[in-house]
């Protein structure tokens, strides 16, 4: 396993245990910041970099193979508190979904665990608006659950508007061309 430490202190390893307590332990008021923004989230990177800077514990571990067991601390952390899965509020940067690791949060509430994506993502919506409904003072009083916006847009797409207007020769009826002048005109 590639080691952990603390800046500026690379060649002094510390206990992953140990990283792993002080990074939950730091997410809170971070996590706590995000719901603060009605429609907010964080990408699993922008974490990890925030949780870096604020207690100096870096790690050789790719990211994926910690985040989810300190996403999983997270979970248990507000379900023992009677709060909202703030682990909602983290997102993959290139898709805006909060994966598999998110079943977590069904499992520790003896939950049935969602059977697609859309599924996940759409229970992921709703924790994150009890979220904001816990730490946000300016939430729409007739808010509903959100997808991210990039989830959004792949699910949902918006057709473009293909309805242009075309200009027309105001003298003979026709489409004008790409130049803009009616050839009958000129």
């Amino acid at each position: 396993m590639p080691g952990t430490w603390r800046e500026p202190h690379r060649d002094v390893k510390i206990p992953f245990e140990q990283a792993l307590e002080e990074w939950s332990e730091v997410s809170v008021p971070i996590l706590v910041e995000v719901a603060g923004t009605y429609g907010g989230y964080i990408t699993y990177s922008e974490l990890a970099s925030r949780l870096n800077r604020a207690t100096g514990i870096h790690t050789g571990q790719l990211l994926s193979n910690w985040s989810g067991k300190l996403l999983n601390r997270v979970i248990h952390l507000c379900r023992e508190n009677g709060l909202p899965a703030r682990s909602a509020l983290v997102v993959h940067a290139s898709d805006g979904t909060v994966g598999k690791g998110f079943d977590e949060v069904f499992r520790a509430s003896n939950r049935n665990v969602p059977h697609t994506e859309i599924e996940r993502e759409r229970a992921a919506a709703a924790e994150r608006l009890e979220c904001y409904r816990v730490y946000c003072s300016t939430i729409p009083a007739d808010a509903e659950p959100q997808l991210t916006r990039q989830y959004e847009a792949r699910v949902n797409p918006r057709k473009k508007d293909t309805s242009r207007t075309n200009k027309v020769c105001p003298l003979h009826g026709i489409q004008l061309p790409a130049t803009g002048f009616c050839d009958d005109c000129t």
